[in-house]
């Protein structure tokens, strides 16, 4: 399916709300749903992965407090690469430092897990608590690395011998800066200063003197730094030889840990991957629990039975404004079902719904619904999404095109058509919608169509449903002037259930109803009585 159509369809809105807080959950949240896992598109795959998702969430819904704090303990988890995999030959210290950090925050849920007996959820995760102390040698505990003396006791003699030499090192410059003071009679001189070309005498002073060197100059200024004597300059060397021999030693430390990293890389490469797959499922359990959701039934029956469908993004967008929202149950079977109601009756509501549906099931998500059985579509259509500007296509052409191009795509597919051909005139649009439907009737495909053209209804193998409409006593009495009113007063009378229709019976008729409850003057709809002649 096209970004384009699953935009349409609202269904990014829907994925915004499986929440991933921490680096480590975002990527394994865009890597499911970057595009479709091909393997999803096959009923035996997607039912294990259902399944497996079922015995979690079963495990954890008497669990949810435990739930937060594996999802806070996930959070933590930061990124991992895996620099050996890219012929990395030895490692850096940042890279070690990144992989404890990694194994430090993993251990921290390994152990959370173990102790509610709940490993199984992430598959085969392994204990590395015997490589991270490796990587720990000091017993700090601590999700930082450092080459220290405890890697190596030459590391540890250099480092001291640096450090003695270091302090002689500043013990002379201290002495050395007393001494520069003292001959060329300025108390306040530091290690390193300013002086500006104005005071052409103490810069001179400065410039001629051994004990400063001339480190930059401008347009205004000269500045000056402490000169290294001799007995400086030797110290400087010693120090330098000294960190020659740490770094040798530290490389041969690096490429002890990198030969250590090598053995244990397999082992913690599959724990990695047990631990995304494992955390895009408790990710899924997470937005089930919060929105009510539930493990679809994927079937190879041309039907698709759902109760008490919710379509998300319409409901939360309805509570935001204090207006209710009717959850609906869906039965439609056959190749081609035909939905009729009023505008504002809830037709498009339903295609819409029936599409995020389809579309979660591709990806492997529990759908907001009490319980769901349908079939696994490869491919779905809906031509409200035909909305691109093609300066050379008008509406109508746009959705031809589309449609033509879509009937030739392999497998069994959807087809949502929300009043197709409604971009042309009345008398060739029924014609073209019949014409559709009785194609569409006989392919492999499924197809749910909602339309206001009569001749659709009388088509012998299309099965006819209507939204029930309005329930007019809850709207007696009521004439409130603001518009937002009208519309929640719509909202709340409005039956927006589905019903079977029989074969070439009238559905209800409520759209001058809803013109008189938005607002029209009743001396317009006057003229839409039907009277006596």
């Amino acid at each position: 399916m096209s970004t384009q159509m699953e935009d349409v369809l609202g269904v990014p809105q829907i994925l915004e709300l499986i929440e991933a807080e921490g680096e480590f959950l975002q990527s394994v949240k865009k890597e499911y749903l970057t595009e479709y896992p091909e393997d999803y598109y096959d009923y035996s795959l997607l039912s294990i992965h259902y399944k497996n998702l079922e015995l979690i969430m079963e495990k954890l819904s008497s669990h949810k407090s435990k739930l937060k704090t594996m999802l806070e303990l996930l959070a933590f988890i930061p990124n991992l690469e895996f620099p050996l995999h890219k012929n990395v030959k030895i490692l850096t210290v940042h890279q070690l430092y990144e992989i404890k950090e990694y194994i430090y925050y993993y251990n921290q849920l390994y152990y959370f897990l173990e102790k509610q007996d709940w490993l199984d959820i992430f598959g085969d995760l392994k204990d590395l608590t015997e490589f991270f102390e490796i990587l720990d040698p000091e017993g700090f505990g601590l999700p930082i690395f450092v080459i220290s003396s405890a890697y190596s006791d030459e590391i540890g003699d250099i480092l001291n011998k640096q450090l003695k030499l270091i302090q002689e090192l500043k013990e002379s410059h201290t002495q050395l800066l007393e001494k520069a003071k003292k001959e060329l009679q300025i108390p306040y001189l530091k290690d390193s200063f300013t002086v500006s070309r104005a005071e052409t005498e103490l810069a001179d002073r400065i410039i001629h003197s051994p004990y400063f060197v001339l480190t930059a100059e401008n347009v205004a200024n000269y500045s000056f730094a402490l000169a290294d004597d001799e007995h400086c300059l030797e110290l400087k060397k010693k120090i330098n030889n000294l960190q020659e021999k740490l770094e040798a030693e530290e490389h041969y430390v690096l490429q002890e840990l990198t030969d250590i990293y090598r053995e244990w890389e397999s082992e913690i490469f599959l724990s990695w991957l047990s631990l995304r797959r494992g955390a895009w499922k408790i990710l899924l359990s997470n937005f089930a629990f919060k929105y009510n959701c539930s493990i679809p039934v994927v079937w190879h029956k041309k039907a698709i039975i759902v109760k008490k469908a919710v379509n998300l993004p319409l409901k939360r967008h309805l509570e935001s404004m204090g207006r209710k929202y009717q959850p609906v149950d869906y039965e439609f079977s056959g190749s081609v079902s035909l939905l009729t109601g009023p505008n504002m009756g809830g037709k498009t509501t339903v295609l819409k719904t029936i599409g995020q549906f389809c579309t979660l099931l591709h990806y492997g998500i529990p759908l907001p619904c009490e319980s769901a059985e349908l079939p696994l579509f490869k491919h779905i259509w809906y031509n409200q999404s035909e909305t691109d500007n093609n300066a050379d296509l008008s509406s109508f052409g746009r959705e031809v095109v589309s449609f033509t191009q879509a009937i030739q795509q392999s497998g069994t597919n959807l087809f949502l058509l929300d009043e197709f051909a409604r971009g042309t005139n009345p008398i060739e649009g029924e014609l073209l919608v019949s014409a559709v439907l009785q194609y569409l009737a006989t392919t492999r495909n499924m197809s749910i169509a909602a339309t206001h053209f009569s001749a659709p209804t009388m088509l012998p193998k299309v099965t006819q449903y209507s939204i029930a409409g309005l329930n007019l006593n809850k709207i007696k009495a009521q004439n409130p002037r603001d518009a937002n009113e009208r519309l929640k007063i719509l909202n709340e009378a409005m039956d927006y259930s589905i019903k079977r229709l029989k074969k070439n019976e009238a559905p209800p008729l409520n759209a001058i109803n809803v013109a008189r409850i938005l607002g029209m003057p009743e001396e317009i709809l006057k003229y839409t009585e039907i009277k006596d002649k």
